[in-house]
C-alpha cells in the first residue's frame, strides 16, 4: 500500500509541474509572437498575428500543375528541383546575414552595457529616457533574430506506398508537383523571414545611432574637466564611499612618556603704563 501511494503522489507532482512548464511555454510563446507582430507592424509591414504565428507568409498557393500533355517529365523533374534548391540557397543566404546581425547586436548589448553606468550619468532626463529606449530597442532587435531560428513547419517531400504503386510518368509527375509545392512553401517562409530580418536590423540600427548621438551630446556638452570635477564632488560627498577608500582606523597605541621640562624662555619687555582713571568723589 505504502508503494502505491509513493507511486500516486510522484505521478501527481509530476502532473503538477508538467502543467506548470507547459503554462509557462504557452506565456512565453504568446509574448514572443506578440512581440514579433507589433514589431513588424512598427516597422510597417502589413501581416496578420497569424502569419507571425505560422512563422510564414501565405502569400503565394501552390496549385498542381497539370502534366497530362508533357512529353519532357525528365526535364520539367530537372527544372523544379532546381528551382526547389534556388528557394532553398536563398533562404540560407537570409539565415547568414541574420547570424551576422545576430552577432554584431549582442557585441554592441555588450559594449552598452559595459558603458551603462556612464549612460545613465547623463545630466538631461531626455538623455536617459533615450538611451533606455534605445537598450529596448537593442533588446528587441535581437529577441527577433532570435524568434528567426524558432523551429517551424516546413513542406518536405515524402513518399507513401501510394507514390511505390505508381508507373514511370506519373511517379516523375507526382514528384514535380511536390518540388513545386516544397518551393511555394520555402519561399513563403524565407519572405517572411526577410520581412524578419529587416525589423530587425532597423531596431538595431536605430539603437546604434541613439547611442552614437546620445555619446557624442554628452562629449560636446560637458568637458572633461568638468566631469572629472563633478566626480570628484559626487565622491567627497558621499560618507559612505569615503569611509571606504579611507579604510578601517587602526587601535590607538600606547601614550608616549613624558619629555624633559624645556628651559625658561626670555622675559619680555614690559609693556606700555595704561592711562589714568578717572578721580572719583571726595
Amino acid at each position: 500500500m505504502t508503494n502505491v501511494s509513493d507511486g500516486g503522489d510522484t505521478k501527481s507532482e509530476i502532473s503538477v509541474a508538467q502543467k506548470l512548464l507547459d503554462k509557462f511555454y504557452s506565456a512565453r510563446r504568446w509574448l514572443v509572437t506578440r512581440l514579433a507582430y507589433y514589431s513588424l507592424r512598427l516597422y510597417g509591414l502589413e501581416i496578420t498575428l497569424e502569419e507571425v504565428s505560422r512563422r510564414s507568409y501565405s502569400h503565394q498557393q501552390h496549385k498542381d500543375l497539370s502534366l497530362e500533355d508533357s512529353t519532357n517529365l525528365d526535364a520539367l523533374v530537372r527544372v523544379s528541383k532546381e528551382c526547389l534548391d534556388n528557394a532553398g540557397s536563398r533562404c540560407a543566404a537570409v539565415a547568414d546575414k541574420c547570424k551576422t546581425l545576430l552577432t554584431v547586436s549582442s557585441l554592441l548589448l555588450g559594449f552598452v552595457g559595459l558603458l551603462m553606468p556612464r549612460a545613465f550619468a547623463f545630466d538631461a532626463e531626455w538623455m536617459r529616457v533615450l538611451g533606455v529606449l534605445a537598450m529596448l530597442a537593442l533588446m528587441n532587435a535581437i529577441t527577433l533574430l532570435m524568434v528567426f531560428f524558432d523551429v517551424g513547419h516546413r513542406t518536405e517531400i515524402a513518399l507513401d506506398q501510394y507514390d511505390a504503386a505508381l508507373d514511370s510518368d506519373n511517379f516523375k509527375k507526382s514528384i514535380i508537383n511536390l518540388y513545386m509545392r516544397c518551393q511555394v512553401d520555402l519561399n513563403n517562409h524565407t519572405q517572411y523571414l526577410v520581412d524578419l530580418y529587416r525589423a530587425a536590423r532597423f531596431f538595431s540600427l536605430s539603437a546604434f545611432t541613439i547611442f552614437v548621438g546620445l555619446f557624442v551630446a554628452n562629449v560636446v556638452q560637458s568637458s572633461p574637466k568638468d566631469q572629472a570635477e563633478r566626480l570628484v564632488r559626487e565622491i567627497r560627498s558621499d560618507a559612505t564611499l569615503v569611509e571606504l577608500l579611507r579604510g578601517p582606523r587602526g587601535e590607538v597605541g600606547p601614550r608616549g612618556e613624558v619629555g624633559p621640562r624645556g628651559e625658561v624662555g626670555p622675559r619680555g619687555e614690559a609693556g606700555p603704563r595704561g592711562e589714568a582713571g578717572p578721580t572719583g568723589p571726595i
